[in-house]
């Protein structure tokens, strides 16, 4: 289980104790957001419902009157459907009647001013056994939170009664379909969370008041679970996918602004998946091969089975690179030496690039050679001022012309054939015998790492200078 910090709304109009609130509990591991009046306060639980709620009333005499604080508690708590909300009062006040009021508008607790850190941290413990016992009393009711359906369990529940009376011949033809919105994330981050919680509730009823008034269920976050009993897999099918068209010809509000949800589908026949677990399972992986699909679709646990009879077929022996030529895994030549360049321009070019060889071409443009940057000769310093053209050392004394060469249309398993047979680590690919490529034994087996976002970056400082702009293949300008 992944570790979720529990989130505070603070709203005060005093900066310095927002700054010092905040930095005090995030090294407790809180997430603070914070707020100076009810607008932002309202716009911040709206952003992400928080866990705690903090209200000083030492805003105005209006509000220590008590009317906005109480109705900013309210609103905060009423559109906290996603689960409960414990608020805490830091007050002045010491009457018994103003705290009374205080608890009829909602609030769990108080603080007193000035405040006390060691005390805040004592309230919000015993808030978060609170918070604790709210969300196992829901989870008890079998009722989602959000949607007010039932919830994943109570799903489970009744797919394990039907699973029995299938068992028992005495029901057949049951499916299960798992509904999810396609891309409802984007809700909360433009909306807010409480705009995306709303249109959830809104997809949940329309889903239960749907034809045939089927079970529905909210099986996860922006997922559901609904049951069609006594049908056929084709009807069932059918009707998963008018309900997809439902659900896109219907018109959401958020905000006043107009939107449209697609969904994705994935269903599972009940008597062949013999229990709950089972049927679930089968569900989410069609749903997943939905979504793999481009979404707004619906897949059957049938398709999930022969595409991967399809897959394993086109994956098998290695007929996904059948078609893979040299020249889509080759390295273009960006750099091309003459026969006649002098050594010390080659060397300076080589180390520019960081590139770990170049080809050599004749006159016409031909294949005559090949320069590596592990040559001898590249390493032998160069006389500033030669005392004549005859001692200036050319690209033609450096060059290899043993180098291997192939026709940009080789079939890659040819040049894997070559590099596992022989000792060679890099091959020219030419067209019309002119160099266009090179092939490089650790690029080809670079080609089976993962990837990241930071694979590539650069260990050193940032620079204004070109240099920083050049971005060398790893697998090769380590090696080299």
């Amino acid at each position: 289980m992944i570790a979720r910090p529990l989130s505070i709304l603070f709203v005060s109009p005093h900066r310095l104790l927002l700054r010092r609130v905040t930095k005090f509990l995030e090294v407790f591991g809180y997430h603070v957001a914070v707020a100076t009046d009810a607008t932002q306060a309202r716009a911040a639980a709206e952003t992400q419902r928080p866990d705690y709620l903090i209200i000083e009333d030492s805003v105005s005499e209006e509000l220590k009157a008590g009317q906005a604080v109480w109705q900013l508690c309210r609103n905060i708590r009423q559109a906290a459907t996603g689960g409960y909300t414990y608020s805490l009062l830091l007050t002045e006040a010491t009457d018994v009647e103003r705290l009374r009021e205080g608890l009829e508008a909602g609030f769990d607790d108080f603080l007193a001013q000035p405040l006390v850190f060691g005390e805040l941290l004592s309230r919000l413990r015993a808030g978060a056994r609170v918070i604790e016992f709210e969300r196992r009393l829901t989870e008890q009711t079998g009722l989602d939170r959000v949607t007010g359906l039932v919830d994943a369990a109570a799903l489970s529940g009744y797919l394990s009664t039907l699973c029995d009376s299938a068992r028992h011949a005495e029901a057949s033809g049951n499916f299960v379909a798992l509904l999810d919105v396609d891309f409802f994330s984007r809700i909360a981050q433009q909306f807010g969370s409480g705009t995306s919680e709303a249109l959830l509730r809104e997809v949940a009823e329309l889903l239960h008041n749907a034809p045939g008034q089927p079970f529905v269920a909210a099986a996860a976050e922006n997922q559901f679970g609904i049951v069609l009993r006594e049908t056929s897999p084709a009807a069932a099918e059918t009707w998963c996918q008018q309900l997809l068209g439902l659900l896109a010809n219907h018109a959401f509000n958020a905000r006043g602004e107009t939107i449209h949800l697609t969904a994705s589908c994935g269903i599972a026949d009940l008597a062949a998946a013999r229990t709950a677990e089972a049927v679930l399972a089968q569900a989410a992986a069609a749903l997943r091969l939905a979504q793999a699909s481009g979404g707004n679709c619906v897949a059957t646990s049938e398709e999930v089975e022969r595409e991967a009879e399809a897959w394993n077929e086109l994956a098998a022996a290695g007929k996904l690179f059948e078609t893979t030529l040299a020249r889509d895994v080759m390295t273009p030549c960006a750099l091309l030496f003459s026969a006649d360049d002098t050594l010390a321009t080659a060397q300076a070019l080589l180390s520019h690039t960081q590139l770990p060889a170049a080809a050599v071409v004749d006159r016409d443009g031909c294949l005559a050679g090949i320069l590596t940057d592990e040559n001898p000769e590249l390493s032998r310093p160069h006389p500033a001022k030669p005392r004549s053209s005859a001692s200036v050392r050319l690209v033609r004394h450096a060059m290899r012309t043993d180098m291997t060469k192939f026709a940009e249309t080789t079939p890659l398993a040819e040049l894997m054939e070559f590099f596992t047979s022989g000792e060679q680590l890099l091959a020219v690919v030419v067209r019309h015998d002119r160099p266009i490529g090179i092939v490089h034994c650790d690029a080809l087996a670079a080609l089976n790492e993962r990837l990241s976002a930071e694979h590539f970056a650069s260990g050193n400082a940032r620079t204004t200078t070109s240099d920083y702009l050049l971005i060398p293949d790893r697998c090769l300008s380590e090696t080299s």
